[in-house]
């Protein structure tokens, strides 16, 4: 059996794992490089590049993007499965992976770099829905591979920690291209063009690095589950509805302030000039914090981690109305900073609670899911971000503010600001509620390690 890391017992009979070799973690990571790249112009700079330079429009672009969404939250589960129930000679990760990438490639070149003439809709929402798929594939196997590097509670949170750092990594580089390239006077189809390049030249040259150099075990033919039975340990799992609720929770708090942001910046803070850069600064704050909840993680069990981040989340938070005076850049940059340090916490934590989460269901049903475990966590992921930017203009237009006018109303403005604080707030609440008392802590995962070791060896 090939493995990064070997389980052992210590004298207490507890289940522990030798060290993953730093070479492996920083292949595995890797691999969110240009992936994690995906997110940010999908959602913040191909929308508006198509409805302006494609000719769609604003509403045609709107509902096509939603209508991608929707089929890519529907079909999450099913390529989980997928991934879980076909495995290949080389395990139950690798042949996704690489099954994955030429698909993103291709659709990132039509995607990223189309022709000068006007699209179609169906065009855009052709090529999205390949994006997703490629996308969905690559991730699902990607993050349950994760579960088979290791078996240890911290290295666990230790190999996922890293992926966040480098996928922050990803997200701050395609930030800085289009800045830079807006600087030396370039239109937006080479910024868009530039961002596509990214992914071009980095899947292939690091998903190679990744397959290369990330050992993987072996995989035997999976046993068949029922699908009533299957469903049914699903929904009486209370640890995963609990790691789900949290997860929907956090994704639903993030994409309220990221889509709020500029609107804060411009009319509250009135730095509108410096706001893309001060946004910047929230990541990079992200980036440099991602080792102490790592190590944080480590001291406590990866719930109380959890709810520690959430909390500080909210306090945090907290800081913009103290400071928020018109031309006050440095407070500004201050609370961005201060909140941007909890950014990376919920991710890393969720997927590495994900991952212990899948050995106490295949202990319960002899069976690998974890694919099917990280799809719906993808899926929450993904109601939770689409879901709250709805619900957050609806809530900022009944407010009377409108960030296409002139003027606002002193009321609106005031709307912005608690609407940007409280929401996530909320939200980051109920996140750490819904782990208080969680049950699957340190102990409880060795317990569970320990067995599972005796049904291999028996």
């Amino acid at each position: 059996m090939d493995q990064s890391s070997s389980s052992v017992r210590d004298d207490n009979g507890s289940v522990t794992s030798e060290k993953l070799p730093g070479r492996i973690v920083a292949a595995y990571a890797a691999l969110t490089l240009p992936t994690a790249a995906l997110g940010l112009p999908i959602t913040v700079y191909l929308p508006p590049f198509f409805a302006k330079e494609m000719g769609l429009g604003l509403a045609t672009v709107g509902l096509v993007f939603t209508l991608a969404r929707l089929w890519d939250v529907v079909t999450d589960p099913v390529m989980g499965i997928l991934v879980d129930k076909f495995p290949s000679r080389w395990g139950r990760h690798k042949h996704w992976i690489a099954f994955a990438v030429p698909i993103l490639m291709l659709a990132t070149w039509f995607i990223y770099m189309p022709s000068v003439e006007p699209h179609t809709a169906g065009y855009l929402l052709g090529w999205l829905v390949v994006l997703y798929i490629g996308y969905t594939f690559l991730a699902i196997a990607h993050q349950s591979w994760g579960t088979e590097l290791t078996s240890d509670y911290n290295e666990r949170s230790r190999l996922y920690g890293w992926r966040e750092v480098v996928s922050i990594v990803g997200m701050v580089t395609v930030l800085i291209l289009p800045a830079v390239l807006e600087r030396s006077g370039a239109d937006t189809y080479k910024k868009i063009a530039s961002m596509g390049w990214y992914l071009l030249i980095l899947l292939p040259v690091v998903s190679v690095f990744t397959l290369g150099i990330v050992p993987e075990r072996k995989a035997h033919v999976p046993a068949s589950i029922p699908l009533g039975k299957a469903l049914t340990t699903m929904l009486q799992n209370q640890p995963l509805r609990r790691v789900l609720l949290a997860d929907i929770s956090i994704a639903f708090a993030i994409a309220v302030s990221g889509s709020t942001y500029i609107f804060l910046a411009t009319w509250v803070f009135e730095q509108a000039i410096y706001a893309s850069l001060v946004l910047l600064a929230f990541f990079v704050s992200g980036l440099l914090a991602m080792p102490l909840w790592m190590k944080l993680s480590y001291r406590l069990s990866k719930h109380t981690a959890l709810m520690v981040a959430m909390v500080y989340a909210c306090v945090s938070l907290l800081l913009f109305p103290f400071v928020a005076t018109p031309g006050n850049l440095v407070g500004l940059v201050v609370a961005t900073i201060a909140y941007g340090s909890a950014f990376g916490a919920g991710p890393m934590i969720s997927r590495a609670m994900m991952a212990d989460l899948a050995d106490m269901d295949q202990l319960e049903t002899g069976v690998k899911r974890a694919g099917l475990f990280f799809a719906l966590l993808t899926t929450t992921n993904k109601v939770g971000a689409a879901v709250s930017v709805s619900i957050c203009y609806l809530i900022l237009g009944a407010l009377g503010f409108d960030p296409a006018a002139e003027t606002n109303s002193d009321g609106a403005i005031s709307g912005l600001m608690w609407t940007f604080v409280l929401m996530p707030c909320v939200c980051f609440g109920i996140a750490a509620l819904a782990l208080r008392n969680y049950p699957l802590d340190r102990e409880k995962h060795s317990e569970i390690q320990l067995r599972l070791k005796d049904l291999e060896q028996n």
